[in-house]
């Protein structure tokens, strides 16, 4: 009997704070990191927080159904078998994944039988999404919940002193959100190569909250990166709701045809060159490709969008992907350890899709990609070579995007913010790490 009334207290406070608590991304939000670098949530002081196992004590473990979890707490199979009746029109719980936590809710008074009966079951999927599951004038009912979701803006700005990675940690920002400006910038700088000590970047992002507790991104609405002294600039183009694509404040698209490397994050070991002593073979013979230095396993992305022509195994270069992006590119991906879910000859591929990933198949001495471009079928070097942009903002939309652009821009952070909050390592500029 302690046990119900503490979980009909727990119930109370879950319908006042729902899902308040136990969410990965609170630790980036801390009162102490200063305004001028984030914005943070003030949470009202009056409201009671309870861990997450607290709220929703039970849980669907693997190997095991939820009906095997609810016989274990004494709930009579007819009465399992009405709730997830009831539920399948919203929700099949009889394919509840492992890890889902949920509530059960006692009567306080006990059935005819003397048996504790239940009188509802809350389940949590996540922040946003839960489904209540109650027994209401004799019959049970189901309802999915969706939590309304907030948009914050909120402001990050960093320094590069050793590595891109190690520059979001220290401005205590998530560092998917590298990832992601790096994406932006990817046409304009190789994050694979060009990375340097003394690099800066601030961005503008939305924030999403479910009742002060942070929930996930939202997009990079402006960024800037400063590379070896270049400043590139990108804003966020909408229209009616739909995202465009990245621009710059001219309305210059910062998409090109191509990526300017197929891994996100890598060296280049051996680069484009018509006579190369090969180390495995142990004679000079021509290098047509760009050699990238990462782990088996790294993800390889097609740099630009096609249709897979080839992906199987090919003597020297082990596993190879060739992609024809149109009659007068393609590109080849050679030494792979395996490829991505639904890469054959004939898939149509994106840019920027995961295609495979490095290994060290083949002629190889040492995992890496070799990475091969071609021109009408001739070999080119991808890092010599400029390509064209993609389509500007349409005339019709530009003076338009170009006062949004400048708004957006004008809410990043002040550089000068940065210098009084990153401690500076004083070493000369150089390449640093990407990872």
């Amino acid at each position: 009997m302690q046990l119900m009334k503490k979980q009909f207290v727990s119930l109370v406070l879950v319908v006042s704070i729902f899902m308040g608590a136990g969410l990965g991304f609170a630790f980036f939000w801390d009162a102490n990191i200063p305004k001028d670098v984030t914005s943070t949530m003030q949470v009202p002081i009056d409201l009671p927080t309870i861990p997450l196992e607290e709220a929703f004590p039970n849980v669907i473990l693997p190997r095991s159904t939820l009906f095997t979890v609810l016989r274990d707490l004494d709930i009579p199979a007819p009465v399992i078998q009405q709730i997830v009746t009831a539920a399948k029109p919203v929700q099949n719980l009889a394919m509840l994944p492992a890890g889902v936590r949920f509530q059960v809710i006692y009567n306080k008074n006990k059935g005819p039988d003397g048996q504790t009966q239940v009188e509802e079951v809350q389940f949590r999927f996540s922040a946003i999404e839960s489904l209540k599951v109650h027994k209401e004038n004799g019959q049970w009912m189901a309802r999915k919940i969706i939590e309304p979701v907030n948009i914050e803006v909120v402001t990050f700005s960093g320094y590069v002193t050793s590595s891109l990675w190690e520059s979001a940690t220290r401005a205590q920002m998530d560092p998917d959100l590298i990832s992601e400006l790096a994406d932006i910038f990817g046409w304009e700088v190789d994050f694979a190569r060009a990375v340097r000590i003394g690099d800066r970047w601030r961005l503008t992002v939305e924030k999403k909250t479910v009742k002060g507790t942070p929930v996930g991104w939202g997009s990079i609405l402006a960024a800037e990166y400063i590379n070896a002294g270049e400043s590139h600039k990108a804003a966020l183009f909408r229209n009616n709701g739909e995202e465009i694509g990245y621009f710059n404040p001219a309305g210059e698209s910062l998409r090109k045809i191509f990526l300017k490397s197929p891994i996100r994050y890598g060296r280049i070991t051996s680069g484009f060159s018509r006579r190369r002593f090969h180390p495995k073979l142990l004679i000079f013979r021509a290098h047509r490709g760009v050699d990238y230095g990462a782990p088996i396993g790294t993800p390889v992305r097609a740099v630009g969008e096609g249709t897979v022509t080839f992906a199987q195994r090919s003597g020297g270069g082990g596993n190879v992907i060739k992609v024809r992006h149109n009659a007068t590119y393609q590109t080849a991906y050679k030494h792979l350890n395996g490829y991505a879910k639904g890469i054959r000859s004939g898939a149509h591929v994106q840019q920027g899709q995961i295609i495979g990933y490095v290994g060290n198949t083949g002629l190889s001495t040492g995992p890496h990609l070799h990475f091969e471009f071609y021109q009408n079928n001739q070999y080119i070097d991808p890092l010599s070579k400029r390509f064209p942009s993609a389509d500007p903002v349409p005339k019709t939309h530009l003076e338009t995007f170009k006062v949004d652009a400048q708004n957006r821009l004008s809410s990043l952070p002040a550089w000068d913010a940065l210098e009084t909050t990153v401690e500076i390592d004083r070493q000369p500029a150089g390449p640093a790490k990407v990872n």
